[in-house]
């Protein structure tokens, strides 16, 4: 489906100066009314009439409800996660590998902890007008859920830690990245991706006798992304055999160690903990762009393409310093040589204005 009706092209030169944009996601810079003033706009609103409960969507497809015990409006992004860390028996320390987001089709934000997640629901609307590529019809339609989800800023180094002393957060963790992999968010090679298959079925309870041959392929869809699955159309029995392989390998493991092999897989792609958005490349030549996928980890940016899930070019943020980035071409795009340029859904229409892309704005869309 296409989103970008509007857009403002970013060119390799001009990397530099978003390099704070594309490393980080960034913060909502004071934007969001304090919950006094947004009362102050409704007079009719009391607090008798709003319920006090909140509900999180977490990344294992659970919802928890979380009681406000005051106007939901007054709840911090950082007390609701605190909150919720509790309800899921997550240590203190393991806190701060989680935020809270609110999420939609069209827009993904990371709070700050001192921000009001159900203030900027109701700001919703505005904030697609203003951050995301989409028509008024879209946008009007469209509806934000508040999420936990994994802290963009919270070092690899720690987490490493982290897992192997509170399972609780290991648990959250692993279905993150479950998710990453199994929707393309995380692209990897097909071998990984058997080898994941089979933990994931291993973490599900199953063992290998619970499929007769030839029934693993009935289940691919649901343990395989799609882009692996894409390439092994036509070879079925060779899915079934690799998987098998990998849980027969995996009958000696405990229960207990096998999100953390999981984990342990990710943590060797460049693509782990990344932030992503939307964009497309403009082909020479070509009257259509090509749809790409950015991810933003302190160390890379990525670019996918978002029809084939290949990648189209990495680069590394030590190489972007004071001087210009300079890029002569993109890498490999389905097997041809292109020149391209990023493009953040805003209009290039040279005659309309182009809308600011200041890195102090508070946010990045995501996938």
């Amino acid at each position: 489906k296409q989103w970008y009706q509007r857009r403002v092209a970013i060119t390799a030169g001009e990397i530099n100066n978003l390099f704070f944009l594309l490393l980080v996601v960034r913060y909502v810079n004071g934007s969001i009314p304090s919950p006094k003033e947004r009362h102050s706009n409704h007079p009719n609103m009391t607090t008798e009439k709003i319920k006090s409960v909140i509900w999180v969507i977490l990344m294992d497809k659970k919802k928890q409800k979380i009681t406000a015990g005051r106007v939901p409006e007054t709840v911090t992004a950082g007390e609701l996660r605190d909150a919720v860390c509790r309800k899921l028996r997550i240590t203190p320390d393991g806190n701060e590998a989680f935020a809270i987001w609110i999420c939609s089709p069209l827009l993904q934000i990371q709070l700050k902890p001192t921000h009001y997640p159900t203030a900027l629901c109701d700001m919703w609307y505005d904030l697609l007008s203003q951050f995301a590529a989409t028509t008024e019809s879209q946008a009007k339609t469209d509806l934000p859920v508040i999420m936990m989800m994994r802290n963009v800023f919270y070092p690899l180094e720690q987490e490493r830690c982290l897992i192997m002393s509170d399972p609780q957060a290991r648990y959250y963790l692993t279905a993150e990245a479950m998710f990453n992999v199994l929707t393309g968010r995380y692209p990897i090679e097909d071998e990984l991706a058997f080898k994941l298959a089979a933990l994931q079925l291993k973490m599900e309870g199953k063992r290998e006798t619970s499929y007769p041959s030839g029934t693993i392929q009935s289940v691919a869809h649901e343990i395989l992304p799609w882009d692996v699955m894409r390439r092994n159309k036509k070879q079925p029995l060779h899915i079934e055999k690799r998987v098998r392989e990998y849980m027969k390998s995996l009958n000696l493991s405990t229960p207990g160690t096998l999100d953390h092999l999981y984990l342990s897989h990710c943590w060797t792609q460049t693509c782990y903990r990344c932030g992503f958005f939307n964009g497309q490349t403009e082909m020479v030549g070509k009257k259509k762009d090509i749809p790409v996928r950015v991810g933003i980890t302190p160390h890379n940016i990525i670019i996918w393409n978002k029809i084939t899930n290949k990648l189209v070019q990495l680069i590394p943020t030590k190489d972007i310093s004071n001087t210009k980035y300079v890029s002569k071409t993109m890498a490999e795009l389905d097997n041809s040589q292109v020149t391209t340029k990023l493009i953040e859904g805003n209009d290039t229409n040279p005659k309309k204005k182009e809308k600011s892309t200041d890195c102090d704005s508070a946010l990045i869309p995501l996938l």
